[in-house]
């Protein structure tokens, strides 16, 4: 619930969605500045990555099959490799376009990465350069290596800031209506059982935080500046309000519930940068009553491009302002960060609890969130499984009626031609589903709607795939195993509705329209 406050109808900014109503609403701020003037096309040599690679590799492989670029094959989860001897006239930087992520090394030495899969190169005659690529998706490789001088690079950069204040202006533009209020996105909410999470993006201004038990006792505050900004506030039993002020704005007071016996959630996955489409579901999304909300993954298109990250929690915020949002990290969310694994961005916008893998419960419900893209090129690492193993023995977990786990890639998975979900995914799960007592399996990562039912002893699991958050939908073809129960290639979301024992949910389309609707009781 949202409590309006007092204010002239012309000094409400707009929802950020707004931006997004009609498809690309950038297009002409956000072309390309300048092609480079070399791009390295040819004379490349391939080989396929060894089971099991680690981040930092045991040795540099020597790639034997001529191929150019660009250049995709059918190896899911699996590093490639190219190698080439080039010459680099002067200082520059090195451009890898690559499924899914790159590293670089120049003579057997790790070059240094600037931004996302851009690497600093000094000049060199006959230089060997070898590119691993991570490909997470289905076909993947290496699609083109170019290179900038040190001065096309600067100016490049320059450029981008120019448009970047372009696209500022526009957006104050559309937003403000002409008002003379603060641009203010946001805000959005996280959560751990114990404290929400509220950010707000700003323009550098100082931004105030009221809260309290009661929409007129808002006696807590709290205020910072700059651009990102995070406020913890101690999670109460009963619900509590608060509201953003800067200069002579305040937003509206923001109402946010304690649980309920009776509720409903909504999930999707795999909104990655299909912004249009994303924002048609989060209008929909806005018209249910839900407690929360879960995103599986891939919450992005590239996870190191903050515009991308800006652009996703802008929209999220028209409905994640009063009800958490429980986010996943999906492979592309770790795009550009291939050298630590580690994804900042991820972690500065969405996650909830500091690491990507975490749990929460809410009435009846236990869940647990897990992440695969911790461990190079995907598996969970040893810490992640220990404490997997631990949620599976909390009374969280054992006293709820139902249990789901959340994660990006799928155990099971129809959709992707030639793709049967991921391996490591049933090798962790499977051997818990029946004393574990899992009912719900939900993933992202093929970009359609899928479910299958499976029986583990006395213990029925529904795996669900939630795919069609935005991003661009599978192909026409899909494997001939598993044979899922349902498959729909179509965008979409999912309400779940739960009311003690019986749990039911509903599948709805870009236009609200009802796919899919199942239930099921205990």
């Amino acid at each position: 619930m949202v409590l309006m406050a007092c204010q002239a109808e012309r000094s409400k900014p707009l929802p950020y969605a707004t931006l997004w109503q009609t498809p690309n609403p950038y297009q002409h701020l956000n072309q390309i500045i300048q092609e480079p003037d070399t791009v390295f096309n040819t004379g490349w040599r391939f080989v396929k990555g060894v089971t099991h690679e680690r981040l930092v590799p045991d040795y540099l492989p020597q790639p034997d099959s001529l191929v150019e670029l660009p250049h995709r094959v059918l190896f899911p989860n699996t590093a490639l490799w190219y190698e080439q001897k080039l010459t680099i006239p002067e200082k520059g930087v090195l451009i890898i376009h690559a499924d899914d992520g790159a590293q670089l090394w120049i003579n057997g030495e790790p070059a240094e990465r600037i931004q996302g899969d851009k690497f600093k190169v000094a000049a060199t005659t006959q230089a060997s350069v070898l590119v691993r690529v991570l490909n997470n998706a289905m076909f993947g490789g290496l699609r083109r290596v170019s290179f900038l001088t040190q001065a096309q690079y600067e100016n490049t950069q320059q450029a981008y800031e120019n448009n970047l204040a372009e696209i500022r202006k526009h957006e104050r533009a559309v937003l403000q209506v002409g008002a003379s209020t603060p641009l203010l996105i946001g805000p959005w909410l996280t959560r751990t059982d114990s404290v929400y999470t509220i950010r707000i993006l700003a323009d550098e201004q100082p931004v105030k935080l009221y809260w309290g038990i009661a929409a007129n006792q808002l006696t807590n505050s709290e205020q910072k500046s700059g651009e990102l900004l995070t406020y913890r506030v101690n999670a109460p039993k009963g619900n509590w309000y608060y509201k953003i002020c800067s200069g002579n704005y305040c937003s509206a007071v923001y109402e946010v519930a304690a649980g309920q016996r009776e509720f409903s959630f909504t999930v999707w996955g795999d909104s990655q940068s299909g912004w249009y489409n994303f924002q048609k579901l989060i209008h929909h999304m806005q018209l249910g009553a839900d407690a929360f909300t879960i995103g599986a993954g891939d919450l992005v298109g590239n996870g190191s491009d903050a515009e991308q990250w800006r652009t996703f929690s802008g929209i999220l915020s028209g409905y994640a302002a009063n009800k958490p949002a429980y986010l996943v990290a999906g492979n592309h969310d770790y795009d550009g960060y291939y050298t630590t694994l580690y994804p900042h961005l991820y972690h500065q916008y969405a996650s909830p609890a500091g690491k990507p893998y975490f749990a929460w419960t809410y009435a009846n419900c236990a869940f647990i969130a897990l992440d695969a893209n911790t461990q190079f090129p995907i598996e969970f690492d040893e810490k992640q499984q220990a404490w997997f193993y631990q949620q599976l023995q909390s009374d969280q977990w054992k006293q709820a009626t139902w249990r789901f786990i959340v994660l990006h890639q799928p155990p099971y998975s129809q959709g992707w031609p030639r793709y049967e979900g991921d391996a490591i995914v049933r090798n962790l799960l499977e051997p818990v589903m029946e004393s574990a007592q899992i009912d719900f399996v939900i993933a992202g990562h093929t970009h359609d709607y899928e479910r299958l039912t499976k029986t583990y002893g006395k213990q029925q699991t529904h795996f669900i795939i939630t795919g069609g958050g935005g991003g661009s939908l599978e192909p026409d073809e899909s494997s001939a195993q598993p044979l899922m129960d349902t498959l729909i290639k179509t965008h979409h979301y999912i309400r779940f509705r739960i009311s003690n024992n019986n749990l039911n949910w509903f599948v709805y389309d870009l236009n609200n329209n009802l796919l899919d609707k199942q239930h099921v009781a205990k």
